[in-house]
Parts: C-alpha cells; sequence; structure tokens
C-alpha cells in the first residue's frame, strides 16, 4: 500500500465520524453510510474497484456525505491512479477546508502530478490556516515552507525559493527556543542569522514586498537589533497595501506599528 494511501485512510478513519451527513432517519442518508461503509471493508480487503463502486453509490444516495470523496482518493491511490486521486480529495478539501493534514497530503498530490502553481496555492492555504493555531501549528508551517522552497526551485523563482528558506529557518529558530536547551547544535541566534541572510536576499530581489521586510523585523527585534528592526517595520508598513500577506501576518505588522508608535509617544 503507498504511504499517502496508508495516510489518507487512517484520517478517513479518523474524521469519518465527525464529518458528512449525520446518520438520522432518512432512508438515503443510512442507506449511503451503509454503503459507505461497506466500501471502507471492501477497502481493507484490498478490493478497490469494489470499494469505489461502493463509494459512488454512497454519493449517489446522499451527495452531502463528504466522507466519500476521501474515501475515493484512497482508493484511487492504491490503485496507483493518481490522476483519478486529484478530483474527489480537491472536492473533500473544498469541503472541509481546516483539515490542514488532509490539505497537505492534497498539494503533494499536485506535485507529483506537476501542478505546481495549484500546489503552492495549496501548501500557501495550510500555511495561513496553520499560523491561527499559534506555535502548534509550527511543524506543519515548516514543512509547507520547504516545500515552496522547493516548488520555487524547480520553477526558477530566486525570490521564492530564498523566502521560503529564510521564513522557514525563523520559524525552526522559534521551536528551538521553546526548548530546554536552546542552544547544541542548532543554536537559536545562528538560525535567526543565517534566515536574515536569506531574507535580505529575497528582500533585495523585490523590495516592493512587506513579507520580507515583517519577518527581518521580527528577527532583529529577537536579536536586539532595535535600529535595523524599526527600518524593516517601516519598510513592511510601506508595502503592505501593495503586497501579499496572510490574515495574521497583516494582525502581526499592525501590532508592531502601534506597539512602536506606542513607544516614541510614551518617550
Amino acid at each position: 500500500m503507498l504511504p499517502q494511501t496508508v495516510l489518507l485512510m487512517w484520517t478517513l478513519v479518523f474524521v469519518g465520524g465527525r464529518f458528512g451527513t449525520a446518520l438520522g432517519t432518512a432512508e438515503p442518508a443510512r442507506l449511503a453510510i451503509e454503503a459507505w461503509q461497506q466500501g471502507q471493508e471492501q477497502l481493507l480487503r484490498g478490493n478497490t474497484e469494489a470499494a469505489i463502486a461502493c463509494y459512488q453509490s454512497s454519493l449517489a444516495l446522499d451527495p452531502g456525505l463528504v466522507r466519500n470523496h476521501l474515501s475515493l482518493a484512497a482508493a484511487y491511490l492504491e490503485k496507483g491512479d493518481t490522476q483519478a486521486a486529484r478530483v474527489p480529495l480537491a472536492k473533500y478539501v473544498a469541503a472541509q477546508p481546516d483539515q490542514l493534514g488532509v490539505r497537505a497530503q492534497y498539494a503533494e498530490l499536485l506535485v507529483r502530478l506537476g501542478r505546481l502553481g495549484e500546489a503552492r496555492h495549496e501548501f500557501e492555504r495550510v500555511i495561513e490556516r496553520a499560523q491561527e493555531q499559534g506555535s502548534g501549528g509550527t511543524q506543519q508551517m515548516i514543512h509547507c515552507h520547504r516545500r515552496l522552497m522547493d516548488i520555487a526551485q524547480a520553477t526558477e523563482n530566486v525570490y521564492g525559493e530564498h523566502l521560503h528558506r529564510g521564513i522557514g529557518l525563523y520559524l525552526l529558530a522559534m521551536l528551538r527556543a521553546e526548548l530546554p536547551d536552546p542552544g547544541g547544535d542548532l543554536p537559536v541566534e545562528g538560525l535567526l542569522c543565517k534566515a536574515a541572510a536569506e531574507l535580505t536576499f529575497a528582500r533585495r530581489n523585490r523590495p516592493d514586498e512587506a513579507r520580507p521586510n515583517l519577518y527581518l523585523y521580527e528577527i532583529w527585534s529577537h536579536l536586539s537589533q532595535r535600529q535595523p528592526a524599526l527600518r524593516c517595520l517601516r519598510a513592511a508598513e510601506l508595502a503592505y497595501p501593495f503586497s501579499y500577506l496572510s490574515p495574521a501576518e497583516q494582525r502581526r505588522l499592525q501590532w508592531a506599528c502601534r506597539e512602536t508608535s506606542s513607544e516614541s509617544i510614551s518617550k
């Protein structure tokens, strides 16, 4: 069984009881769930064609039972048909956008299919939602930035390569800082300096982008370099109306601007 198929199967087992149409008294809904359960049994036995038929029958009975899309994707991946798996997995992600593990798998599938622009979009959406989870989503964000760096390299996007490597190193430093021994083989300060170098290169490549400057502001602040931090914050503020920042990054920029303004007034 393919590794990605195993991940999808475990995911659909976990979410199957929580999403889709609830079991009720309506006969089509009951029959749809029974058909889905039969598909699960067939898939576990290795009867992928029979499983696919069950899932399709279940969807015909209840199009709102979205777990079928995830199950169909797992069955197609078990067959090795990545192209066929794309559509049901896309439908599941559209119906359950906060299932970040599945969304990241969808992005990986798009990479395998050579649909790099779509994959980049999905990895960015995972990052946006993971940012809302605070430090709990850091590992997932690091993975996504690494994959975005890979995509940038494959598409000869110099800015994207340095941007995502820099942000990934910064996030790794923040993760490292939470450990009992933040030094060791990967000291926090060393990681921050490497992140600053990458993001500086990205900023030079596209000086009108807010994102590198925002992260440089945060890095210089962590390193107690106030003047470089304030210069980067000002640059991020000026570029913000004309460039991309995620909702969480926008809030961080606005908060930082308010904080520095308050400090100036108090002086």
